[in-house]
């Protein structure tokens, strides 16, 4: 009986997990990694990632798989680490200085993006987005 209900609970979290395709245009060198992180909440847009994805850099574009995230609501973020340090680098003034971008390739005025703009919905069967780095 124990068998058949943790068998059961397996199945019905494997049903449960989406993977998110992530299209990354515009990278301009083979440099050091692109990242992608998805974040669940306003509250942990760019803090706290619920899924992250690295893949090599190649010119043109690269492809990234987000897997086992809860269907729902998102905000997805990406840079490429080119020097390999995993982090954003950024000037003096915090400006990035490698490329970046944002699901729905969403622009801050001053800063990045809200979670708002940036919002996209993962489905049960999964999804593919594209961003352009800037």
């Amino acid at each position: 009986m124990l068998n058949r209900l943790m068998i059961a609970l397996l199945l019905t979290g494997a049903t449960q997990a989406a993977e998110l395709t992530v299209t990354v245009l515009g990278v301009q060198h083979a440099e050091g990694k692109v990242m992608v992180a998805a974040y669940k909440a306003p509250e942990r847009f760019l803090k706290q990632p619920s899924a992250v994805a690295w893949t090599d850099a190649q010119p043109g574009s690269v492809q990234a798989t987000l897997h086992d995230l809860p269907p729902g609501e998102y905000a997805v973020s990406l840079y490429q680490d080119r020097n390999r340090n995993l982090q954003l680098d950024s000037n003096l003034l915090g400006i990035p200085t490698e490329p970046y971008g944002f699901s729905n390739d969403a622009v801050g005025k001053f800063g990045p993006p809200s979670f708002e703009q940036a919002r996209i919905v993962v489905p049960q069967e999964g999804g593919q987005i594209t961003i352009t780095l800037r």
